[in-house]
């Protein structure tokens, strides 16, 4: 007997994300699409006439600002659509009518930043003064100041905004090529039942206890992805070039220095933390054996990395994780609180299914107006409800910066955004060890936590080396091919390992390939800068209370009203310094000697 997941139509509605409240319905959907597209001209009565009056200028930024909030719930309603069933090519269809739309919006909306950097900067902080809510636009044009000179004319502008559907192709195919195509085929269970290895149930089968098990879930994913390795390759060559050439359309030496501009980190920031990372490949190493130990094996391997150290996990239903939560967040007050509550119990913001077709990982999502949206597969264990409390953090920085700030604020940087999801698991984590004194709880507990330091301070600054090398090869004029591209990622690899790790050439090489992350520019660092920060931030929480509670929160309120790392300084936490990476390290040294002691000789 071969078991399979679901289909998207089998799951019950209580399992998944309320989709009718961004639209009631596909034809609801529709009617705004096509209203959207008939009235997309009115974006240009405001062109040539920015300068004319304060009150003008302020009307055309409102428009803007409604124009994009209505083009976003459209493309948000196809992207949830797509993301619970790749499969679904009625969604497919959806989510590339709704791109093609976000293009045409651009591209009418490319004379704006051109005309506002072309006006008299004195006139309009006059303005600012004169008409009091213009002034709440003032970061955007002290941002837009410091980007001038890499806008471009109108009509350039124009022509990137254009391209921004072709450009964002190579991630829709990979989606629906690695959600809904690729051949993992079926192993066999302990039991002796197969089972068809999918994006849904692939971080639960390579989490078995039986070695075989894991191995096979393994072997077959990667293999999945190798047989299709210069189709993907490719499609990610284009997404580097792509970022190469609007780099250098927009006048910047490099692509890593055009993504780290729009955020506004000096590129020390980066350095430090990738030669942090690898000062600390020994703790690596120690962990790596104290995890050998636990399982009992001769040679630790790839796929030994992910079991937890107890033979038996602590099953934890989705209404026992909500529980949980709740009460690891109550250091932050009633209004966080509450909020999430809501989220959980009422509101639905939570895709939890298993099902054919939806996408790996884990996600949060939404758009101006709508409720924040969470996307993963939970599977009633530790791992899940560590995962739920993450994606929890990203929802409720996204609620927050919504409730507390205007929409040319609801966008702020990744690495800001990984210091809320990783701050809520630290919270979590000293909540479950704090009320359960219980050896093999201990030992589960922190086992979990180690995996998302090897997510976020191993396999993420690992992604990022690669990443920062195939943009510079590509800016060398030098070709990528899978072959290449595995074999740099398996040398780095083996560094981080070290000689007492065995790993499968091929199949660790191919990680690559396993990662939408790298469709996204430079993302992966800021997942370490993110953990780093939140480590830090939830400290002090736990041990000032209410006041370092109120700071974090006007982090989390502030959304990109203020640059990023200004932002993580009102909170208590200074990133342009390398301490607070060293001290995530320390942490997790903290966390392997107590590892180290639970352990003992093992195995468990």
């Amino acid at each position: 007997m071969t078991r399979t997941l679901p289909r998207r139509e089998e799951v019950p509605e209580e399992q998944t994300w309320d989709l009718a409240s961004v639209f009631p319905s596909d034809e609801a959907w529709e009617a705004a699409l096509r209203e959207a597209s008939a009235k997309l001209g009115e974006v240009a009565q405001y062109q040539g006439r920015l300068g004319e009056f304060p009150a003008t200028l302020l009307a055309a930024l409102r428009m803007r600002d409604e124009w994009k909030v209505r083009v976003g719930r459209i493309d948000l309603y196809a992207s949830m659509q797509f993301k619970a069933d790749a499969g679904d090519q009625a969604a497919a269809a959806r989510i590339q009518e709704a791109d093609a739309l976000t293009t045409r919006l651009d591209g009418a909306l490319a004379y704006f930043e051109p005309e506002l950097l072309a006006l008299d900067q004195a006139r309009v902080q006059a303005w600012m003064t004169e008409l009091p809510d213009l002034a709440v636009f003032a970061h955007y044009f002290d941002a837009l100041r410091h980007r001038r000179a890499h806008v471009r004319s109108a009509e350039v502008e124009g022509v990137l905004a254009a391209a921004g559907e072709m450009a964002g192709a190579g991630w829709l195919t990979y989606m629906a090529l690695s959600s809904a195509e690729l051949p993992f085929g079926t192993i066999r269970l302990t039991d002796g039942t197969e089972v068809r290895v999918a994006q849904g149930n692939i971080d639960s089968l390579v989490r078995s206890q039986d070695r075989a098990v894991r191995r096979a879930a393994w072997e077959a994913y990667a293999d999945a992805h190798l047989q299709l390795r210069n189709t993907v390759a490719q499609l990610y060559a284009g997404v580097f070039k792509r970022n190469v050439f609007y780099a250098g359309t927009r006048r910047y030496p490099s692509a890593l220095a055009a993504s780290l501009d729009e955020i506004h980190l000096p590129q020390e920031v980066l350095t430090s933390l990738l030669e942090t990372f690898q000062r600390h490949f020994p703790l690596w190493h120690r962990y790596w054996e104290i995890r050998r130990r636990a399982l009992g094996v001769e040679r630790l391997q790839w796929y030994d990395v992910d079991v937890p150290l107890v033979r038996t996990q602590r099953r934890i239903t989705y209404d026992h994780a909500r529980e949980l939560i709740c009460a690891a967040l109550e250091p932050l007050g009633q209004e966080y609180g509450e909020a999430v509550r809501r989220g959980l119990y009422e509101e639905r913001w939570v895709d939890w299914a298993a099902n054919e077709g939806k996408v790996g990982g884990a996600e949060s999502s939404g758009s101006y107006g709508t409720r924040p949206f969470l996307l993963l597969t939970y599977d009633h264990d530790l791992p899940s409800t560590s995962t739920l409390m993450h994606e929890l953090g990203h929802s409720m920085h996204t609620y927050l910066t919504w409730h507390y700030q205007p929409p040319i604020y609801e966008d702020y940087a990744d690495f800001p955004s990984e210091t809320a999801s990783n701050f809520n698991q630290a919270l979590l984590r000293a909540y479950l060890l704090r009320t359960d004194g219980n050896p093999d709880w201990q030992l589960e507990v922190l086992a979990d936590a180690m995996a998302y330091f090897y997510r976020y301070l191993f396999i993420m600054p690992m992604l990022a080396r690669f990443e920062i090398e195939c943009h510079a090869r590509v800016e060398r004029g030098e070709g990528l091919s899978a072959e290449t591209m595995s074999d740099m990622l398996l040398g780095f690899f083996r560094e981080g390992f070290g000689p007492d790790v065995e790993l499968d050439g091929p199949r660790v090489g191919i990680t690559w390939a396993e990662f939408p992350h790298l469709f996204l520019n430079f993302y992966v660092y800021q997942y370490a800068l993110g953990i780093s920060a939140a480590h830090a931030l939830a400290d002090q929480v736990l041990e000032q209370g209410a006041p370092a509670a109120e700071r974090y929160l006007s982090f989390l309120k502030a959304g990109n009203s203020v640059y990023p790392l200004d932002a993580l300084r009102m909170a208590g936490i200074d990133l342009s310094s390398p301490e607070p990476v060293e001290r995530a390290f320390a942490v997790m040294e903290g966390i392997v000697a107590r590892l180290d002691q639970l352990v003992g000789a093992g195995p468990l």
